[in-house]
């Protein structure tokens, strides 16, 4: 009997609902003729395999060990890597383990205590520490008083002094403070024009303190520039990257930035990062396969073949890199073919 035969009671509405809580059958809106041994050996969507086992193990339709057992295999072959197929298991205690995994465990755990101390020791000299700086700082030039600026031997003429007030010419005083304001455009003009001209004086601190706090900028900026990748933001991704990498170069963050030169179509660029990667790490294989990508669109397909087969010949199943070179032998065919010998003759 198939597992159509013993599901068909699930298209009875009665059942489909427990105190009007909705069962992961509607949820999913699976067909009822999927939860068939013959559907289930031939499905191929790995997402679909997971809801019908999801549904399957619930036990809210009813328990089918044989029809858990086929969508598990065949979830196997189709995605491995489910979360479905993961076997919950209880913790393990130290004694459970082998003398090498606690040797190993032991080893990683003093490496991450002794990081992590000299981090801190790095921090507390820091405090310590003062900053030099070689360019002198500018000085605070205070803004003088308009009261200041006026003549001090100048007498204000009282209010009594008929005879001074006589003498008192208000145009020509008029006059007078026209040409001073003049004079003060004429000196504030030719200032900024002189300010203008001379090269601006800037204090860039490319140092840090300690290694502790370029490596935590490096990494801040590279998960920064991991985020506007996603998003699809290249030219932020981009200086992100540089960012990180001018604090502290490392492995992965000269790897993102190739395949971010890669989307933004500077191929050169690409190929220079993954030049450094490969000097850091000889045998990376995400520059191999990135120095392959790039050497195609420049169409340096015998080099791209190159690249591309370092990385089949370590993990043959990279799916990228099999692509790659199937794109690239296909191109080195037809330029073989394309050429064709010359012959001379000879008198």
């Amino acid at each position: 009997m198939s597992g159509l035969d013993n599901l068909s009671h699930l298209t009875e509405p009665e059942e489909c609902y427990h105190q009007g809580k909705q069962t992961l059958l509607s949820k999913y809106e699976i067909p009822i003729q999927h939860f068939d041994f013959d559907y289930i050996e031939k499905c191929s969507n790995g997402k679909e395999l997971e809801k019908i086992l999801h549904v399957l193990r619930s036990g809210e339709e009813g328990h089918y060990p044989d029809l858990i057992k086929t969508a598990e295999e065949q979830l196997k072959t189709i995605k491995p890597k489910s979360k479905f197929l993961r076997k919950i298991g209880p913790v393990i205690n130290k004694d459970d383990l082998s003398k090498d995994e606690v040797s190993q465990l032991s080893k990683d755990l003093e490496h991450w205590v002794s990081n992590i101390s000299k981090h801190n020791n790095e921090l507390e000299s820091r405090k310590t520490n003062t900053i030099k700086c070689d360019e002198e700082v500018r000085r605070y030039k205070e803004m003088q008083n308009e009261t200041a600026l006026a003549n001090p031997n100048e007498k204000r003429i009282s209010s009594t002094d008929y005879k001074a007030w006589d003498k008192y010419d208000p145009d020509t005083e008029l006059l007078k403070m026209e040409l001073a304001e003049e004079r003060e455009k004429k000196v504030v003009t030719e200032e900024n024009k002189s300010s203008k001209n001379k090269p601006k004086k800037s204090v860039t601190f490319n140092k840090f303190a300690t290694e502790a706090e370029a490596a935590f900028i490096s990494e801040r900026e590279k998960e920064k520039g991991n985020e506007f990748f996603k998003a699809g933001d290249y030219e932020d991704a981009l200086s992100c990257y540089t960012a990180s990498i001018s604090s502290k170069p490392c492995v992965n963050n000269l790897n993102n930035r190739a395949v971010t030169y890669l989307k933004l179509k500077k191929y050169e660029m690409a190929l220079k990062d993954c030049d450094k990667v490969l000097t850091i790490e000889r045998d990376n294989l995400k520059a191999h396969l990135r120095k392959a990508e790039s050497f195609e669109k420049l169409k340096r397909f015998e080099e791209a073949l190159e690249c591309v087969d370092f990385v089949i010949q370590r993990d043959p199943n990279n799916c990228i890199a099999q692509e790659v070179a199937d794109r690239v032998r296909k191109y080195c065919g037809n330029s073989l073919k394309n050429t064709r010998m010359k012959i001379i003759e000879i008198e």
